[in-house]
């Protein structure tokens, strides 16, 4: 069976965990610990299969004048903005955008703090973040996501978008759109009107989870706040939805982006057992490229794997 192991804090604080695993390390052999925000696997799963499946949409949508303008990815242990490396490689002037909580702003101001948007935003850049191929950063309020996130689920919410116009078929997708996912959608917003994007601009973000994993949330949320109105809905479709303005994000520059790679040092070597050397080469692009690119290799060894333990024998 598993273990379920509490660790103190809140959605932000991954440096408990980290000396948790560091104790199981120590003290329990038997045990090996996967630590998504450092093992480069994660990042080379999404540059190969998610990368593919966006270029996959984008063909199917882009029409004759369409470009591939932006990609938004709210950093967690940046798994999935690892995409973003693909899609640099086969559309170079893509504008790739790293979001992350207001109320933990580490990108945006080596910031951190506690906050509601659950799954990312842990108070460090994780190792396998390339902060060289991130040409925005993008902070968003975790209140104006739980706003959105009632104004997507509530029946009055969903009579008022109906009213502005959204099709059935539409409103019965936003449950999809959980609070990550609602994060993303405000982050891609704020791209388009700070870029001026136009018709012509594509943009990809990903919806990574779904309002089915928040019902205590918004059980919290009409307990503290009171029945969800039309007023509400009507307010928090114009405040937090049409009113999305282009402030708590930077467009970075080459400084800006070494800044943020420096910033791992605090993590990784000073806590994490890293070597300033290790990081240094971090800033390589050639180190990337080859870290991203041994999927066949690995697929020998698990195959290897496979065979030696007799796994497909009994399952297969």
């Amino acid at each position: 069976g598993a273990e379920v192991i509490a660790t103190p804090g809140c959605e932000s604080n991954v440096k408990e965990i980290y000396d948790k695993c560091w104790d199981i390390k120590k003290n329990r052999k038997d045990c090996v610990i996967f630590n998504q925000f450092e093992e480069f696997g994660n990042a080379a799963w999404h540059y190969n299969v998610t990368g593919n499946a966006i270029q996959e949409v984008y063909n199917k949508v882009k029409g004759s004048q369409g470009r591939l303008s932006a990609y938004i990815s709210a950093t967690g242990s940046a798994g999935t903005i690892g995409a973003g490396d693909y899609l640099r490689k086969v559309y170079p002037n893509v504008r790739v955008a790293a979001t992350e909580a207001l109320q933990c702003p580490t990108l945006l101001r080596n910031g951190f703090g506690a906050h509601r948007i659950e799954g990312i935003g842990d108070k460090h850049i994780p190792w396998i973040h390339n902060v060289r191929n991130t040409n925005a950063v993008v902070a968003i309020d975790d209140e104006n996501t739980m706003r959105i996130l009632r104004l997507f689920n509530e029946e009055a919410g969903q009579k008022v978008l109906a009213e502005n116009g959204l099709s059935e078929s539409m409103i019965k997708q936003l449950p999809l759109l959980g609070i990550s996912s609602i994060c993303n959608l405000l982050a891609a917003i704020k791209m388009a009107k700070y870029y001026e994007f136009n018709k012509d601009d594509v943009i990809v973000t990903i919806f990574t989870d779904s309002a089915e994993m928040y019902g205590s949330r918004l059980q919290e949320l009409q307990a503290a706040k009171g029945t969800y109105t039309t007023k509400d809905a009507q307010i928090d479709l114009e405040r937090y939805l049409r009113g999305v303005a282009i402030d708590n994000m930077r467009e970075l520059n080459y400084y800006d982006q070494k800044a943020l790679h420096n910033l791992k040092y605090f993590t990784w070597v000073e806590q994490q057992g890293r070597t300033v050397e290790e990081l240094h080469q971090l800033w390589d692009p050639n180190l990337w490229d080859e870290k991203l690119s041994q999927l066949k290799e690995w697929d020998k060894l698990i195959e290897q794997f496979n065979q030696r333990s007799g796994v497909l024998k009994t399952f297969c």
